[in-house]
C-alpha cells in the first residue's frame, strides 16, 4: 500500500464531517494567547478543528506550537480571545469533570494516598459517586484494566513513572469524562515503557472507546496512537493540513510504508521554516 493511501487529507483547518454524528468537541477559530513577564505570547491563531465520538485525535507539531496551550484551552484554564471552544454545544469557560487531564510529569498523583485512594478521591471530589462504595467499586474496575490490581495500596512514590501514568490514566477514565486530555503522557518514560504503554492506551481504546484527545511531537507515536492528525504549524500555531489515519502498529515502524509518512508529515511540520531558511542570506 502506498504512502498517499496511508494518509488522506481532510479539509484544511476544519475536520471533516462524520456521517450521523455530532462533534463532542467543536473548537472554531481560537487563538489563545498567555503573558510572560516581558511579553504577550499568541500561542495559537485561528485554530478549528472538531472531534467526534471514538476519535483518537493527535494533535502533532513542533515544540513551541502551541499544541498544549490548545490542550489547556479545552480543559478550560484558558479562555480565547478570539472563537471559541463548544463541547457538546455548550460553550466551554471553565474547568469540568467532563474533560480530564493526564499529564506528562509523573508527579501528579496525591503522593500520601495510594493508588486506590487517588482514584476514589477523584470520584467522590467532582466525580459521579456518591459513596465510598460506590467509587471503590468503579476504581477497581479501572485499575484492573491499566492491570494494577496487585498495587491497589501502594503509594506513587513505590512506583515506577510507567506505574504512575497507569494510575492517572485510571483516575481520568474512572470520572468517565466526555474527551480524555493527553498532554504528551509518555514522553518522559524511556523507550520501552514508552512503547508499552502506547499499546495499553490503543488496548484500552479497544475496549470502551473512549475519545480522546492526545499531544504529542513524535511523528511516530501520532501515526501509531491517532486515527486522525492535527498538523500544526511552528510558533505562532496554525493548522496546517488535517489527515485521516490508518491503522498502523509498532511492527510496521521500520516498513517503508511507515517512514514515508513520517517523512511526508516531518515536510508538512518544517516546510516553512525551510523556505525562511533557504531565503536567508548566506554569509561566507
Amino acid at each position: 500500500m502506498s504512502a498517499t493511501s496511508q494518509l488522506t487529507p481532510a479539509t484544511e483547518g476544519a475536520a471533516p464531517s462524520v456521517a450521523g454524528l455530532e462533534p463532542v468537541l467543536d473548537v472554531d477559530g481560537v487563538t489563545l494567547q498567555y503573558k510572560t513577564k516581558e511579553h504577550l505570547i499568541t500561542a495559537t491563531y485561528r485554530v478549528s478543528f472538531k472531534t467526534y465520538p471514538a476519535d483518537r485525535f493527535v494533535i502533532l507539531g513542533p515544540s513551541g506550537c502551541g499544541k498544549s496551550t490548545l490542550l489547556k484551552g479545552v480543559a478550560g484554564y484558558l479562555d480565547p480571545v478570539e472563537g471559541e471552544m463548544r463541547l457538546k454545544g455548550k460553550v466551554i469557560n471553565e474547568p469540568g469533570p467532563d474533560r480530564c487531564m493526564v499529564f506528562q510529569e509523573f508527579d501528579q498523583l496525591l503522593p500520601w494516598k495510594t493508588v486506590m485512594g487517588n482514584i476514589t478521591f477523584a470520584l467522590m471530589n467532582g466525580g459521579k459517586c456518591k459513596t465510598q462504595i460506590e467509587a471503590k467499586e468503579l476504581a477497581s474496575e479501572y485499575i484492573h484494566k491499566v492491570k494494577l490490581d496487585r498495587f491497589e495500596d501502594t503509594y506513587p512514590h513505590m512506583l515506577s513513572g510507567g506505574m504512575k501514568q497507569r494510575v492517572a490514566i485510571a483516575r481520568a477514565m474512572a470520572m468517565e469524562p466526555d474527551v480524555l486530555l493527553m498532554d504528551e503522557p509518555f514522553a518522559a518514560l524511556d523507550a520501552l515503557t514508552r512503547r508499552q504503554m502506547q499499546e495499553e492506551l490503543l488496548q484500552l481504546w479497544d475496549d470502551t472507546r473512549f475519545t480522546v484527545i492526545f499531544v504529542t511531537h513524535s511523528i511516530e507515536e501520532a501515526v501509531i496512537v491517532g486515527s486522525r492528525i492535527l498538523i500544526m504549524s511552528p510558533h505562532p500555531g496554525q493548522v496546517k493540513a488535517e489527515l485521516n489515519a490508518h491503522h498502523h502498529t509498532h511492527d510496521d515502524v521500520d516498513g517503508a510504508d511507515f517512514r514515508a509518512l513520517q517523512s511526508r508529515i516531518h515536510d508538512m511540520i518544517f516546510a516553512d521554516r525551510v523556505l525562511e531558511e533557504e531565503t536567508q542570506p548566506q554569509h561566507v
